[in-house]
């Protein structure tokens, strides 16, 4: 018996040893950075984090320089928009933020420059950063794919709209990770990063598939010919990005030719037809499953079905039997009024009826403003942009079959491409001039222009040929900012009329 109670006593002992670490993990779960619930001041909460995960924390400096206070005496003649520092303070290691403009404790901009960033640093910013933040740039921080898949995961719970990772090339060949399907990133910063044309492939098929990404700077790497015809592949899908830079990229003419055929017309390979006709059996399929159901009789549940004599014949078949007179004529004539069809008034016939009664209805909920007010508001709606919303390009109606192939437009949607400090020659130019003459001049896509600024200074063509010549007067035309010079009359002729 007592070697039974030593050893129920022992079991007591451990159970409540157990539940003693249980209890410590628990305590210390609690007092983890992951464990912290943000209160919205940004400094607090990322100084509170850094405590958690044992950090030494950084600097967090504002961005924008503030002006000396106004309760300082100043010399006269001096000027007042500087602070004085100390020595080197602008030397050390330091955050730089912006602050939010509705919570002036929250940040909506975080920016690092020149400094290695440690991978604890960076998972403090992702623990501590808060959701009005929309831009993180990170350039020269030595960012490598550890801290590259923090930055992801920042992405996947924030609605980061500008991303900059300038200067890092340790992370060249895994930048297609952003690209992700809830990605909400709409500018993208990849400059000297000293991407090759292999680290542009799989960035060039995430790229196609995107559909937020509208502004791509690839400035000063090395992509050439080969990551050129890379992007021109994703560029045959993908209709979102407006501006693209590849200025620096040793891009000769045979890149210049692949940018060009994809701004011309496309011909659908196998691949991309198969993925057509399933895309329009798709949509065929979802507007069948919108239609209301039928019943066995002929009848929808939304609307009752019509009878064989009803309609046209019943009317013509009353007119017979009344005669030219009678009752037969009145409903007739109520079938045969502009505007009706089977005795049922149409849609056109009461439009004018409908648009009333909104108008009314838009008055009573204050829609529609009256007087100066009203002209104003009128105003603003006709000055407002036109957004063009592109669709699928492999479900374009617009399209035509020559020699067998399927020949849809091309990219329309690309508005500024910058092809600076590269290699190109006059052959390239040609290929351009072509691209852009053809849609200045194509009915394939009517009421959108395609490219309207294009840049290539210090390339290899002659800026004295004729193809350049014209490639620059077609760029004049299409420039959104151009204007025309205006031809003064000659003052002696003006006088004469006078």
């Amino acid at each position: 018996m007592a070697k039974k109670k030593e050893k129920a006593a022992a079991k007591e002992e451990t159970v409540q040893a157990v539940e003693g670490d249980v209890e410590e993990d628990e305590v210390t779960d609690d007092n983890s950075p992951e464990a912290y619930t943000l209160t919205g001041d940004y400094r607090s909460d990322y100084n509170e984090i850094c405590k958690r995960s044992d950090v030494t924390p950084v600097l967090l400096r504002p961005r924008a320089l503030t002006p000396a206070s106004s309760g300082t005496e100043v010399a006269e003649g001096q000027p007042t928009t500087f602070t004085t520092k100390d020595k080197y303070e602008y030397l050390k290691p330091c955050i730089e933020t912006e602050k939010d403009e509705e919570n002036k404790d929250s940040i909506k901009s975080l920016y690092i420059k020149g400094w290695k960033v440690s991978t604890c640093i960076l998972n403090v910013i992702n623990l501590s950063a808060p959701q009005c933040l929309t831009t993180i740039s990170l350039w020269r921080v030595g960012l490598d794919r550890e801290g590259l898949h923090i930055i992801i995961n920042m992405l996947s719970k924030l609605s980061v709209r500008n991303l900059l990772l300038d200067g890092n090339p340790e992370c060249a060949g895994y930048f297609h990770l952003l690209l992700t399907e809830d990605c909400s990133l709409a500018s993208l910063s990849l400059r000297s990063n000293k991407i090759n044309c292999t680290d542009i492939a799989p960035f060039a098929t995430a790229l196609s598939s995107n559909k937020s990404l509208t502004n791509l700077s690839l400035h000063n790497n090395s992509i050439e010919d080969e990551g050129a015809k890379h992007l021109a592949q994703g560029l045959r899908i993908n209709r979102t990005l407006l501006t693209l830079n590849l200025s620096g990229n040793k891009i000769t003419d045979g890149g210049a030719k692949a940018i060009s055929d994809v701004l011309t017309t496309l011909n659908l390979t196998h691949e991309e037809i198969v993925t057509r006709r399933k895309l329009i059996s798709e949509n065929k399929s979802s507007l069948a499953a919108d239609e209301p159901p039928t019943t066995p009789g002929g009848r929808t549940k939304d609307r009752p079905g019509s009878n064989s004599r009803t309609g046209s014949h019943t009317a013509l078949d009353k007119k017979g039997k009344g005669g030219a007179s009678g009752k037969g004529n009145k409903k007739q004539d109520k079938v045969e009024k502009p505007g009706t069809k089977d005795g049922r008034k149409s849609d056109l016939g009461n439009k004018g009826k409908d648009d009333k009664r909104k108008g009314a209805a838009d008055a009573k909920k204050g829609n529609v403003k009256k007087g100066t007010a009203g002209k104003k508001f009128q105003e603003e709606k006709e000055h407002e942009p036109e957004v063009v919303e592109f669709s699928n390009p492999l479900l374009e109606s617009n399209m035509s079959e020559k020699e067998g192939k399927i020949i849809v437009p091309g990219n329309f949607a690309l508005t500024c491409l910058n092809l600076n400090n590269n290699g190109i020659g006059d052959v390239g130019i040609t290929y351009l001039y072509k691209a852009l003459h053809f849609q200045e001049n194509s009915t394939m896509k009517r009421g959108v222009r395609g490219l309207l600024r294009l840049t290539l200074k210090n390339n290899k063509f002659d800026q004295d040929g004729r193809q350049y010549t014209q490639l620059v007067d077609i760029m004049t035309r299409r420039d959104p900012f151009y204007e025309q010079p205006i031809i003064e009359e000659d003052q002696s002729n003006l006088t004469a009329q006078t």
